[in-house]
């Protein structure tokens, strides 16, 4: 009987040595345990393998500089990069940049670019205004064919092409200023306005030059249509010029002009009177579409500005920027992403507002 207690003696002192043992080598225990696997060893910084470190207090009273160099080393465990840190710049002046030559001077462009109204422009998508512009343009080729050959054969000479020859030649003969309040009380003058429900039984129909001149009447866009031929003609850049679309603030109506750029600013000819007006004073004016020898340009605010007003976080028409209460007009060929684009029927028609 003697014998069990001095077993259970023996049993409890070999135990307790392994466990001792164990204690005194953890390194040799631990050196069996399964290393962990990652499976995109490529990617694994020096970084991933370490214990996760106490959050940075970032101080709230100041601001804090780093450059990707430093950024990169402290995850890859590699000493801190002890280089200058150079700071991006929001002016327009002499600015160190290691960005492509072709970039820099894209943005220099686009900070110079000199639109009506002070705004932006970006190619329209594909859609009525398309199919309406390119139309007209090729009525306005055809009728300056005509009017070529009415220089060379006068006997042959509608009077259509004769009118727009003499408005011509005394738009030419004028500069500056003068040149554009001639063009604009002339064209005013030689057409009558008429609707296009009341002349043509239909909405919104747009016609050259020498269709307005040859009846006598048009509505706002025909106006506008035929003073920018005429601007042409008369020697003025056809960069310098736009058919404008816009939304009338005072009467709530969708309206064409035409802007003709006179030095570096922008004078606006309006079929509803003779005085000529610089973009920046007609505040009632919401710009939508530019059209010019190019195509169909929307206008779009510019992204600080339009963050301050309304907070916008992407560029979106002026349309969408500026009077949001009325901004529910749309010009036949909108953006995919606004709400209010224009859906065509199965024939690909679309209703665009009428212009007045």
């Amino acid at each position: 009987m003697a014998s069990f207690p001095a077993a259970r003696t023996v049993t409890g002192a070999i135990i307790g040595l392994a466990v001792l043992a164990v204690s005194a080598f953890p390194g040799e225990a631990a050196s069996k345990a399964k290393p962990r696997k990652y499976i995109f060893d490529d990617l694994v910084t020096p970084s991933m393998m370490a214990p996760p470190s106490p959050p940075i207090r970032v101080p709230t009273d100041g601001a804090r500089f780093f450059s990707i160099n430093s950024v990169l080393a402290k995850l890859d465990g590699k000493p801190k990069v002890d280089e200058p840190i150079r700071l991006a710049s929001v002016t327009s002046g002499d600015v160190l940049s290691d960005a492509p030559a072709e970039l820099i001077n894209t943005e220099r462009t686009l900070q110079s670019t000199n639109e009506p109204f002070g705004l932006f422009t970006f190619r329209a998508p594909e859609g009525v205004l398309w199919r309406k512009w390119r139309a007209v343009k090729a009525d306005i080729d055809a009728d300056l064919r005509q009017v070529e050959n009415c220089k060379a054969n006068s006997a042959d000479c509608s009077d259509a092409a004769r009118r727009f020859l003499l408005i011509a030649d005394e738009v030419r003969t004028r500069s500056g200023a003068a040149r554009i309040e001639t063009a604009n009380r002339l064209i005013n003058t030689a057409i009558r306005y008429m609707s296009d429900l009341a002349q043509h039984a239909t909405i919104d129909v747009w016609s050259g030059p020498l269709a307005s001149l040859g009846t006598g009447r048009g509505d706002c866009e025909d106006y506008a249509i035929a003073k920018y031929v005429v601007l042409r003609e008369a020697g003025v850049p056809e960069q310098d010029l736009r058919v404008l679309l816009v939304r009338d603030r005072n009467v709530r109506e969708d309206h064409a002009v035409l802007a003709i750029r006179n030095g570096e600013a922008w004078t606006v000819l309006d079929n509803r009177s003779s005085a000529l007006a610089p973009d920046n004073e007609l505040r009632h004016f919401k710009p939508l579409y530019a059209l010019d020898n190019g195509g169909v340009n929307l206008f779009a605010s510019p992204y600080l500005s339009q963050r301050q007003t309304v907070q916008a976080k992407t560029v979106s028409p002026a349309s969408e920027a500026v009077g949001i209460e009325d901004a529910t007009t749309v010009w036949g060929g909108a953006a995919d992403s606004a709400a209010t684009s224009i859906v065509g029927t199965a024939a690909g028609a679309a209703t665009l507002p009428v212009l007045i």
